[in-house]
């Protein structure tokens, strides 16, 4: 791919080691105007100190960053654990201009721009790194993930995202079964995140989908009104619903990622440092993110085998009937991608080959 992608390992060692620097003191710092402020920057997010350990999201550095490189005259106002409202409620926010800024799954973020359920095909990319390194290219950056959004009354910052990591199939400790293949989920009733794309994937395999609510989703685990769901290691652990699964399937179909998204119009009327100063500090702040991610995820892999979850890695051979019976190539989900912009779709493959 050349020069689409950036020089990764240049990248990330050039950025975590000028974060390594900033974490030498704590990035959190209290709310201080100074005389150089002239800007305010208000910023929601939902995940709050008891889950830092589990979901890196980048956004203390981010604050750190941003504010340094508009030589203090931006102030970052970050809001945690959801004081400002949910997922649910902070585009909104952000919509309005109640508030300037969010950072929020791509899962609540397309209902203001449904481009973003392409992401969603299961096994659209081929690794963790393929998606990484494809939404860094300017293929991407010029396309309708971020004109959409824009055209929308939002300003996507390229490369701020907090990617959990592939989902994980949990399987609830009540129904002790192990999960390797798509017919070992017959007559499970497994949770769906509501999406149009899950509910398609999950109805060509034997379950029984379920729509359920994430705030009642460790109650359904733990009562046997779902039997299993499709979520990220982060977010199954800084919610303790770890602790109602018997096993876990890495089948690595799709992503558990949030977007960092500004008010548009709040954007645009920012002087030009201003603007490069957030951007700046987006690019690097996702880079000390996917270091950090990643050795988290490794850690709660752990974590949960200690704690008695069988984890299951499948072979290529496994992997492979799972991407034949849900893969995104099949004919089921053709209107989906016409749906949502089959050119979007066709772009995210190209980058990839």
């Amino acid at each position: 791919m050349g020069n689409k992608i950036f020089n990764r390992r240049k990248f990330l060692q050039g950025s975590v080691a000028s974060c390594s620097t900033l974490l030498g003191s704590s990035l959190i710092s209290p709310m201080v105007y100074s005389a150089k402020t002239k800007h305010r920057l208000i910023f929601g997010h939902t995940f709050g100190p008891a889950t830092n350990q589990y979901m890196i999201t980048g956004l203390a550095l981010f604050k750190s960053l941003a504010e340094k490189y508009s030589d203090g005259e931006l102030l970052v106002d970050i809001h945690d654990a959801g004081s400002l409202g949910g997922q649910n409620v902070l585009p909104q926010k952000v919509l309005t201009g109640s508030i300037q800024g969010c950072q929020v799954s791509t899962l609540n973020f397309v209902h203001y721009s449904d481009v973003y359920s392409i992401l969603d095909f299961p096994y659209l990319f081929n690794s963790n790194d393929a998606f990484e390194e494809t939404i860094q290219t300017s293929e991407f950056s010029n396309s309708e993930f971020l004109s959409k959004p824009a055209r929308n009354g939002f300003q996507v910052v390229p490369g701020m995202w907090a990617n959990a990591g592939f989902r994980v199939l949990g399987i609830s400790r009540k129904v002790n079964r192990v999960v390797r293949l798509p017919k070992d989920l017959e007559g499970l009733k497994v949770r769906t995140n509501g999406t149009r794309v899950e509910d398609v994937m999950f109805k060509m395999t034997s379950a029984n989908p379920v729509s359920i609510a994430w705030s009642e989703a460790y109650q359904a685990m733990q009562q046997g009104t779902a039997d299993a769901l499709s979520v990220g290691l982060g977010p199954l652990t800084a919610t303790k619903i770890h602790e109602t699964l018997g096993s876990a399937t890495l089948y690595e179909q799709s992503f558990n990622c949030h977007i960092t998204a500004l008010n548009k119009r709040w954007y645009d009327k920012r002087p030009k440092k201003i603007q490069d100063a957030i951007m700046r500090a987006g690019r690097e702040s996702y880079a000390f993110q996917r270091v950090g991610q990643a050795k988290a995820n490794k850690e709660m892999v752990n974590l949960w085998k200690n704690s008695g979850i069988e984890v299951v890695v499948l072979t290529p051979e496994e992997k492979k009937i799972w991407v034949e019976t849900i893969g995104h190539q099949r004919p089921e989900y053709n209107d989906l991608k016409d749906k949502f912009g089959r050119e979007s779709f066709e772009l995210i493959q190209s980058l990839q080959s």
